[in-house]
């Protein structure tokens, strides 16, 4: 084997184990974000099933707590807002703790017997 095939040999290993590295490095970004989203969503839908078996409406004015679920905080805002089609909805958004910039979910549900 000669010098020049050893070097072409290596710069293909090395632009396969660059492209592998960048694919790991992607799904594990893609699972934490997953498990984020999945863990706001069972705040959110406590919140939902919480106002259900109490038989109580969401508030109009915005209401605010604080979850703790996976061993994380999580802040959530509920309420009840006004729909496109003049209908009610419940509307809650899940915040990771220390930021509110964004909601990691936010889920709008009509409740059950409203009409449309």
């Amino acid at each position: 084997m000669t010098l020049l095939e050893v070097m072409v040999a290596l710069v293909i290993f090395s632009t396969a184990a660059l492209a592998l590295m960048n694919s790991v490095s992607l799904n594990v970004r893609f699972t934490h974000g997953l498990a984020d989203t999945l863990q706001a969503s069972w705040v959110a839908e406590n919140q939902l099933a919480e106002a259900q078996l109490a038989k109580a409406d969401f508030p109009d004015a915005e209401q605010q707590g604080t979850e703790i679920m996976g061993g994380r905080s999580w802040n959530w805002r509920k309420q009840r807002v006004k729909t496109a089609d003049s209908g009610w909805a419940n509307a809650i958004r899940v915040y990771a703790e220390g930021d509110d910039s964004q909601p990691v979910i936010a889920l709008q549900i009509a409740p059950p017997g409203e009409s449309k």
